[in-house]
């Protein structure tokens, strides 16, 4: 049991400089943020994060900030996390895809078994794109990634708003999986306050007769848990899937 955990824990995602401290004061328009800095100062940040962050935002909250690398940019920092619950929840939506990534390249996870090499953003068909294709010497993995960071009782869950998207991913894995292929959703929770994760059927009913209709299919549904830090996020334990 041990062996899997130790070479999960090496799909790591280190900030290669300091995050900047502050506290939350709103999210607006989806994709901003008004932050106060410990000097005082207020200071918009990019909310790299479309979804409704439910059970996440908590006025005056403490969160950490990246400084943008472009000095041209309109919002000089991204917003990275929020500490809540004893614990600081990841809300970048792009932090899972890279974590899922170097998880394959370990071949840290069953399903990553015999992994060669990793491709992302793969076009799969006219109008669609999945997160990354895993390659192997029995044929590839189609992977589809996503970000959990609505808790409820204890348990995980996604969406956190109606999502169409989500939902075209399920129809793309299953078809990937009807002609022959293997096909994977990779659920990263990034809250340590989780001990499992399922669909929120209440806020997403359709999402949620996809998710068990997947499963059903054969499609893979993975679940691992995201250690949250301001130094770095790094992948910890596989969770058990909830109804």
């Amino acid at each position: 049991m041990s062996r899997p955990a130790v070479r999960l824990r090496r799909a790591y995602l280190e900030f290669d400089k300091p995050l900047v401290p502050g506290r939350l004061i709103k999210r607006y328009k989806r994709f901003l943020a008004d932050v106060r800095l410990a000097d005082g100062s207020r200071v918009t940040a990019h909310c790299p994060n479309s979804g409704s962050m439910l059970t996440c935002l908590e006025d005056d909250a403490p969160v950490c900030l990246s400084r943008a690398t472009n000095p041209a940019r309109r919002t000089p920092y991204t917003w990275e996390m929020i500490y809540l619950n004893q614990g600081w929840v990841g809300v970048n939506t792009m932090a899972p895809n890279f974590l899922a990534a170097r998880a394959a390249e370990e071949r840290a996870l069953r399903i990553f078994a015999g992994a060669r090499g990793v491709r992302r953003e793969v076009k799969v068909g006219a109008h669609t794109r999945l997160d990354m294709v895993v390659e192997r010497a029995k044929g590839p993995l189609y992977v589809e990634v996503k970000n959990v960071t609505m808790v409820q009782k204890g348990v995980a869950r996604f969406p956190d708003s109606v999502t169409t998207r989500g939902a075209k991913h399920f129809h793309t894995l299953m078809e990937l999986k009807a002609q022959g292929a293997d096909a994977a959703m990779l659920y990263v929770v990034q809250r340590g306050d989780a001990a499992s994760m399922g669909p929120a059927t209440d806020i997403d009913p359709t999402y949620a007769g996809l998710f068990h209709q997947a499963r059903e299919a054969g499609v893979e549904l993975v679940a691992v848990q995201a250690e949250v830090q301001p130094t770095g996020i790094r992948l910890v334990r596989r969770l058990p899937l909830a109804e």
